[in-house]
């Protein structure tokens, strides 16, 4: 099997053996599935699977993993299911030992409720077995439907279900009887469905009314004895990374974009690089971080052992969103470097014949993308030496040409490109080069500042008109407009209303509040004395709260006034952030590194929630409070058990509008829960770290985390934008949504405000003549801010 199948990247085995072999993968969202591959098909066996897998098609059951895909006329065939993160039935059984009591009944009811509407849609498994229960975070599930072809039908479905509970009851004793473990109803409906005779076996939806008479089946979920620990390939990658240092983290995008080539057709594949590749000709500091980060990820499984490392699964390359996003940013360039290794490796290996020197076009490429067009990707000292050697074949020819040259040809200065380009010695190639330049800037610039970087693509696709430039400008980019925090520096704080119209910034003590749609300056004035750690506005967007030290305050929009001290402040350094409660009557914050978290009910001039971990919903009128199994929700002075809060993590939990629903952000993914526990969705939306946010009508969610925030459509799971950020050191991203739902304002690093039009209108039929109409060109100053190196040319 291949690294990619369809549409998907594969990633580890899951089980196989038999007739079925089933892989991790991931699509280009970098959304994880379970896919499953059939073996040695005939075409009566294919006719068979392709009947199942349209039944399967319509089963609908939060306990059923769902059929996602279908492709039944390739070589192989292949279906593709929901991936459900948890332990088997069968690895529960063997590291904890068989179940009993009310917990078989939990598992007989859950399983006996996925048959019944398998069977109901005119499906069946065909192959139940324990490796086909998942004991995931909400209870089990049944995967692998489709992939035996139906097997015998619904009888012999129920007969396997009854062989799964005598496992769970007795493992690998697989025996009724001794230690009696099955109580007799239970074991009665055991001994039905085991009938030789399948016309006496009962169906599944009767076994289930049979269950559900019992008291003890209606006591909840059957959850995995321990924690589910099945963290999907990106996220793990991440983990590694932020266990890493700084000056390993510096080296990690070098490491992982050498690691990754072309194939013949132009998409991503796996490489591999010599030890030697990677940290030829650096410093010692950098050699040792390279060590550190090839023994981090060797120890995570996710790169190969030996002297040539490689990606262990393809599929990182889209699980990853942070090497997905280093591979989009140097896309371009991949290809052009993967060029350049492959030609010095050879005139290296070749005892450095000049013949094998790169000359013309492929050699204004090279020097094009080493001049401008890298980003993360440093030239080792073989590469350097070869284009140098080029450069110097090129020039030693140049003057027995008796050519005129200003200047030796220098890898790190386009300056030099220009030179040539003056002096009328290179043609139009050395145009493109500059072309390509601009580009590759603008790219660079588009998450910080798409407008300038719009309006730079115009200015490279009219140095040259050629598939990089056309690219660039062509791209879609959901931010329409931006705005930067002029006085914003290393320590500034800022804070956005919940409607995106005012950005407050605090620098140096002195508080300056920006009006976003316009870019003027509303205030200036005197912040507190003390230092304050954050900032935070009040739902209506009139009052601004200041956390200090050891105090806070409150400023009064409408008076421009700051009131006087009051409650607690942040002593603990690191990242804090303060919010307020839906209703305006609380204020919270928080200290993340150190633990320290208050709130201060401000009508009543008092601490509230003293020792709790509490999110409160719309109106203050409701709050989940976060303790473990003793969890409750807290509602007009009654309280409520809600054990299932147990291991939710409280700081990425937040109520929707209708205060009966909340999202949380788990590391399996971000899920709409009731009150009551029960899940509002079929699926989770991934992937899930991240502050959430819904938008002030509940059809919308967002989530933000340091550098990226993505926007979903409730109702349909729609991915409706996902957008990298300037990156903040301390404090996540913050979204403010229209009260319409079209606008959604970004707060980002450094102060900058992203403006995202979510309605995705279509692509103009000319995006030069729309830059020019909506923005306008490059002015002289920031052409000679961005491309200094040529002269100016008007764009418009």
């Amino acid at each position: 099997m291949t690294d990619r199948l369809g549409g998907y990247w594969l990633g580890a085995r899951l089980d196989g053996g038999g007739q079925v072999v089933v892989r991790e993968a991931y699509d280009e969202s970098g959304a994880r599935h379970a896919l499953g591959v059939p073996c040695l098909l005939d075409d009566g066996a294919r006719a068979r699977l392709a009947a199942s897998a349209a039944a399967a098609g319509h089963v609908r059951s939060l306990s059923v993993a769902k059929l996602t895909d279908a492709c039944l006329d390739g070589d192989p065939p292949y279906l593709v299911s929901e991936y459900i993160e948890g332990p088997t039935l069968r690895q529960v059984v063997d590291r904890h030992g068989p179940y009993a009591g009310d917990d078989l009944y939990r598992l007989a009811a859950a399983t006996a409720t996925a048959l019944a509407a398998v069977h109901e849609a005119g499906a069946a498994h065909g192959a139940l077995t324990p490796d086909k229960v998942v004991l995931g975070a909400e209870g089990p599930r049944l995967v692998g439907l489709g992939l035996a072809g139906g097997g015998g039908g619904p009888p012999d479905d129920v007969h396997a279900w009854g062989r799964l509970l005598v496992f769970a009851a007795y493992g690998d004793d697989e025996r009724l009887g001794g230690g009696e473990r099955l109580d007799r109803p239970l074991r009665g409906l055991v001994a039905a469905a085991l009938d030789r005779d399948p016309d006496r076996r009962p169906n599944a939806r009767q076994l289930l009314m049979s269950l559900l008479d019992a008291p003890q089946s209606q006591q909840g979920r059957l959850l995995p004895p321990e924690p589910v620990d099945d963290p999907p390939l990106g996220a793990r990658a991440e983990a590694v990374y932020l266990k890493l240092s700084p000056a390993e983290q510096d080296v990690v995008p070098e490491v992982f974009l050498r690691l990754v080539g072309l194939d013949s057709d132009g998409a991503d594949t796996v490489v591999s690089a010599s030890r030697d590749e990677l940290v030829a000709g650096r410093g010692a500091d950098v050699v040792a971080a390279i060590d550190g980060v090839l023994a981090a990820y060797r120890e995570a499984g996710l790169l190969s052992d030996g002297a040539a490392p490689a990606i262990a699964h393809a599929a990182l390359l889209r699980a990853w969103p942070r090497l997905h996003e280093w591979l989009d940013g140097e896309r371009e360039g991949l290809a052009v470097h993967r060029e350049l290794v492959a030609a010095a490796r050879r005139w290296e290996a070749g005892g450095r014949p000049e013949g094998w020197l790169f000359r013309g076009e492929p050699l204004d490429r090279a020097l094009a993308w080493a001049a401008g067009g890298r980003r993360r990707v440093t030239l080792n000292a073989g590469e350097q030496r070869f284009l140098d050697a080029g450069i110097a074949t090129v020039r030693r020819r140049a003057r027995r040409r008796r050519t005129a040259m200003a200047g030796l040809l220098s890898v790190a200065m386009v300056a030099a490109l220009l030179a040539l380009w003056q002096r009328g010695i290179a043609d139009g190639r050395l145009d493109e080069a500059m072309a390509r330049v601009a580009a590759s800037r603008a790219e660079a610039l588009r998450p910080a500042d798409p407008v300038t970087a719009r309006k730079l693509s115009l200015a490279a696709w009219r140095l040259a008109p050629i598939p990089e430039t056309r690219r660039a400008l062509a791209v879609q980019d959901a931010a329409v407009a931006v705005f930067a925090d002029p006085y914003a520096g290393p320590r500034t704080l800022h804070a956005v209303t919940d409607d995106g119209s005012v950005l407050a910034a605090l620098e140096e003590g002195t508080l300056r509040l920006y009006d976003l749609a316009s870019g003027r300056t509303l205030t200036t004035t005197a912040g507190p004395v003390q230092s304050v750690r954050a900032m935070a506005w009040s739902p209506d967007g009139r009052t601004l709260a200041l956390v200090g030290v050891d105090r806070s305050y409150l400023y009064d929009l409408r008076t421009r006034t700051l009131g006087r001290p009051f409650g607690r402040g942040l002593g603990a350094p690191g990242e804090q952030s303060a919010w307020f409660s839906p209703g305006g009557g609380l204020l919270f914050a928080a200290a993340r590194q150190s633990g320290e978290r208050w709130a201060w009910d401000l009508g009543a001039g008092r601490a509230a929630y003293v020792g709790e971990y509490a999110v409160v919903g719309p109106d203050d009128r409701v709050a989940l409070v976060f303790d473990g199994k003793r969890s409750e929700i807290r509602r007009a002075g009654r309280s409520s058990p809600a054990p299932w809060l147990d291991r939710m993590p409280w700081e990425y939990t937040t109520f929707a509008p209708d205060g009966e629903r909340v999202a949380i952000a788990e590391e399996t993914g971000i899920q709409v829960y009731g009150l009551d526990g029960v899940p509002a969705r079929y699926t989770r939306l991934r992937p899930s770290p991240g502050h959430l946010r819904f938008s002030p009508d509940g059809r919308l969610l967002v989530s933000t985390d340091s550098d990226r925030v993505r926007v979903w459509r409730l109702a349909e799971g729609t991915l409706l934008a996902d957008r990298q950020v300037p990156a903040s050191a301390d404090r996540p991203a913050q979204a403010a949504l229209s009260g319409d739902g079209r606008w959604l304002r970004v707060l980002a690093g450094r102060g900058t405000v992203l403006t995202i039009d979510l309605a995705r209108p279509a692509a103009p039929a000319d995006p030069g003549a729309w830059v020019c109409e909506h923005y306008g060109p490059l002015s002289p100053e920031e052409w000679g801010e961005h491309l200094p190196e040529v002269p100016y040319r008007e764009a418009c």
